[in-house]
């Protein structure tokens, strides 16, 4: 189960080396994608993780760290010159032509080096849940872009909840069976359940093969995929108390 793998991996002596994808998502403001990671591989090629491609990238992050009830505000510094000082052109796009990103959304994905793609344990997107953060503010000079983030729920005049509280049903979107292509598809969105493991669960706890792998979206059905005792990933909120009228 690769919850399980992850969590009794990061507790060895020996985990591996941790890994930082960032993906800086400017499509709300009608700009481009940027994605970079902390390494490459051994060759210097990008890493790749979910299929997707992480091109390395000289860049400093701090602050990501939650210190007591204060939300963290992170700061990533990136040199915005290649080797031979001269600008990149998406990042003369995106300084130019979408404020240097702001407002845009930035995701961070931490795993272990083990779980990359082509590497021993990888090809099954594990890692931790992602961070999402707001570009609150830009700054830029010959050298480096300054990226100050804000967390979602730090914003100003922010009511809570952001979505609807559901006492018992998930809102997550589970995974479907693609019989033309004999696998399953996942949702490519952060609504999406990250549970991978195999087909066998049915909506009413029937064992089934993957056509009838399908989620009842209660809390019940994250325990019987995740297992009793583990961490789960259940979207509604168990703890809101029922109310009479």
């Amino acid at each position: 189960m690769p919850v399980k793998l992850l969590s009794e991996t990061s507790q060895s002596l020996n985990p591996g080396a941790f890994i930082f994808l960032y993906t800086l998502d400017c499509s709300s403001l009608g700009g481009p994608i940027l994605r970079w990671a902390n390494c490459c591989e051994e060759d210097g090629s990008p890493v790749q993780f979910g299929g997707i491609e992480y091109p390395p990238m000289n860049f400093a992050a701090e602050g990501f760290t939650w210190e007591g009830d204060t939300l963290p505000r992170p700061k990533i510094t990136t040199s915005v010159a290649d080797d031979a000082g001269e600008i990149p052109q998406r990042m003369l796009d995106l300084i130019f032509g979408y404020k240097g990103g702001q407002g845009a959304t930035l995701y961070r994905i931490r795993t272990l080096d083990r779980y990359l793609d082509g590497h021993e344990d990888g090809g099954e997107s594990i890692a931790y849940p992602s961070d999402v953060f707001l570009v609150d503010r830009v700054s830029v000079n010959k050298q480096n872009a300054v990226w100050e983030l804000l967390a979602p729920l730090d914003l100003p005049n922010l009511k809570l909840p952001s979505r609807q509280v559901l006492r018992d049903a998930c809102p997550w979107i589970y995974r479907h069976w693609d019989s033309g292509e004999d696998e399953f598809v996942y949702d490519g969105t952060d609504m999406a359940c990250p549970y991978t493991g195999e087909a066998g669960d049915g909506k009413n706890g029937e064992t089934t093969d993957g056509s009838g792998d399908v989620c009842g979206h209660r809390l019940s059905d994250c325990v019987l995929r995740f297992g009793e005792g583990n961490p789960l990933y259940y979207g509604g909120f168990p703890g809101v108390a029922r109310t009479r009228a």
